[in-house]
């Protein structure tokens, strides 16, 4: 249970990091939601990025927040959050 927890919150974590970064504006796009997180997956450690991908459940969150980002580039960040856990 708790490395379920862990490994949740670290797959989420590129995206909280994202919101926080952008916290001040509101919500962010799409758009800027890859290129944050292309930046922030190209800094990961292989560590880091074995960690985000240790739970299926974290890994398919991010997965389809990307895919839904790549799709509708004008949404917002949260939007495409919401609709991966959906």
């Amino acid at each position: 249970m708790t490395k379920l927890l862990i490994t949740a919150v670290a797959g989420l974590s590129v995206f909280a990091l994202s919101a926080g970064a952008v916290a001040q504006s509101g919500d962010m796009s799409c758009a800027d939601y890859l290129k944050v997180d292309a930046h922030a997956q190209a800094s990961l450690s292989a560590e880091d990025k074995a960690l985000l991908q240790a739970s299926p459940e974290a890994a398919s969150i991010e997965a389809k927040i990307r895919v839904y980002c790549k799709a509708n580039p004008k949404a917002s960040a949260s939007e495409a959050a919401i609709k991966a856990i959906q």
